[in-house]
């Protein structure tokens, strides 16, 4: 029970397939995914790359930064720092989109070596000073890899997000 995977609704953010996906799995994992949103308990090697990124994308819409941080890779927290300097890198610039995001769009996904990639674009929150119509969108590159140290190793974590500019 401690590698349980809970499922939990959200209405508010919905994940979308808009690309081909190369095999049944993914399919359905993202089939699912556009009902519900998943929180990891625990990561296990069993735990799916989508499983990870999708926990991710919900910590960051609830603006949990401990959430966030658990699923950043032994290097991604070398390059990052402490969950503090972390928090604070996450909520300023390119990356303030992601906090109280109100959608989340896997675009695509792409395999290079061992690591795994998404394009995701991100709805963010209403922003006062636009309208309905005019709604600024993001995109971010997710890239995660199995973890080869630690606690999680064998697990996928992620190794960076980077803004797609």
């Amino acid at each position: 029970l401690d590698r349980a995977l809970v499922v939990t609704l959200s209405l508010s953010t919905k994940i979308n397939m808009m690309a081909r996906y190369t095999s049944v799995w993914s399919f359905l994992v993202l089939l699912l995914a556009s009902q519900c949103m998943y929180h990891v308990e625990s990561l296990s090697p069993s735990t799916t790359p989508e499983q990870v990124l999708l926990s991710q994308l919900s910590a960051l819409q609830k603006d949990d930064m401990m959430g966030v941080y658990q699923y950043a890779s032994p290097n991604n927290k070398r390059r990052t720092g402490d969950i503090q300097t972390f928090a604070m890198m996450v909520r300023q610039g390119p990356y303030k989109s992601l906090i109280g995001h109100k959608q989340a769009d896997i675009l695509m996904t792409s395999n290079i070596a061992a690591s795994k990639q998404f394009l995701v674009r991100v709805l963010p929150a209403d922003d006062p000073t636009r309208t309905s119509s005019n709604q600024k969108v993001v995109e971010y590159w997710w890239s995660l890899s199995r973890c080869q140290v630690g606690p999680n190793a064998g697990c996928y974590m992620v190794d960076a997000v980077i803004p797609n500019l």
